[in-house]
């Protein structure tokens, strides 16, 4: 909130004039931009050089495949401040796949949209066997919904849960990449909601198993995990 500060003026003798002037606007320390893409909406980690959460309108229309996913690159992002960029030397030879949070498949009605994606500020560092297992299974979950429930609102992005360490205390640590020291997030959530349903899923970044169901998990506890608002 901008707040106003003012001067407020006295009258010494009828010939002084003083009038109420506003102080000159502050300057303040900026971070987590908010990025406005054709196909989804980006909140983005300028510490960790990760997103923060990406916002998703999915419909059957934005889905038609247009644009061809074979003439795009991964790139650093122009509209960022260039010491909050992750690179691609960062996650080259990390053991980690460049992950989308917004995934690629869901915005293929241009070729600008698509393009989008592929930048570094829509990747995270995320384990192969999540990024091609678990996970990329709820994506295309996510798209059969949209066939079976119509429009669907998306929110994703990363998390760093804490976990008991050996002296039984709780701890948040993770892994950095690369000279930037890009966050390892330790799971990723995706809410998926349209004005009848809702449904949660939290998945950690590492070897996973079992089924997409067994992923489920209350939208109450991801709010106060995330520090993110999902009801309005």
């Amino acid at each position: 909130m901008r707040k106003l500060g003012f001067f407020i003026g006295v009258v010494v003798g009828a010939a002084s004039v003083f009038s109420y002037q506003m102080m000159e606007k502050k300057h303040h320390p900026s971070a987590f931009p908010i990025l406005e893409r054709q196909g989804y909406t980006l909140a983005y980690d300028s510490r960790g050089k990760i997103p923060f959460w990406t916002h998703e309108q999915i419909s059957k229309e934005s889905l038609a495949k247009v644009a061809d996913r074979k003439r795009m690159d991964f790139c650093e992002d122009p509209h960022l401040y260039a010491s909050h960029r992750s690179t691609l030397e960062d996650y080259a030879k990390s053991g980690f796949d460049r992950g989308h949070v917004v995934p690629a498949a869901d915005v293929r009605f241009s070729d600008e949209a698509l393009k989008e994606t592929f930048y570094l500020s829509n990747i995270v560092p995320q384990h192969p066997q999540c990024n091609r297992g678990m996970w990329v299974q709820l994506e295309r979950y996510v798209r059969m919904l949209v066939d079976e429930e119509g429009p669907l609102e998306v929110i994703s992005g990363p998390l760093f849960i804490p976990q008991k360490g050996k002296d039984g205390k709780r701890y948040v640590t993770y892994q950095v990449i690369g000279k930037n020291d890009v966050a390892v997030p330790t799971h990723f959530f995706k809410v998926i909601k349209n004005v009848l349903k809702t449904w949660v899923y939290v998945i950690p970044n590492g070897p996973v198993k079992g089924e997409l169901k067994d992923y489920q998990f209350s939208l109450e506890e991801l709010e106060r995990i995330s520090g993110i608002q999902f009801t309005y």
